[in-house]
């Protein structure tokens, strides 16, 4: 097992590194993005919050971080943005829809 950790799982995240590196940006950026935007759809699920305003506002919000990483690899990113900006808009439609689905009629 510890030979399968160091060898796939370590090999692809130092190649994920070393690529945005390569492109001029920070992958850190994208793990803090990642984290408060499920912080954000942590609290969404959590009954206390449930109501009116509240929830539409953490819907809101996950919608406007996910325009965050496109932006910031638009603004610092070399030759990798247009590939990497239509698999965020696609994804990003896709969740929007989701989420737009789910909170009209869930």
């Amino acid at each position: 097992m510890s030979k399968f950790i160091k060898q796939y799982l370590f090999f692809w995240l130092n190649r994920s590194i070393s690529l945005a590196k390569k492109h001029n940006l920070d992958p850190r950026v994208f793990i803090v993005l990642s984290a408060v935007g499920m912080v954000i759809h942590a609290l969404y699920y959590l009954p206390w919050f449930k109501g009116g305003t509240v929830d539409l506002a953490f819907l809101v919000s996950l919608r406007f971080l996910a325009v965050v990483g496109p932006a910031y690899i638009i603004i610092k990113g070399r030759k990798i943005a247009p590939a990497l900006n239509t698999a965020f808009v696609i994804s990003w439609t896709v969740s929007t829809a989701w989420h737009v689905c789910y909170y009209v009629y869930l």
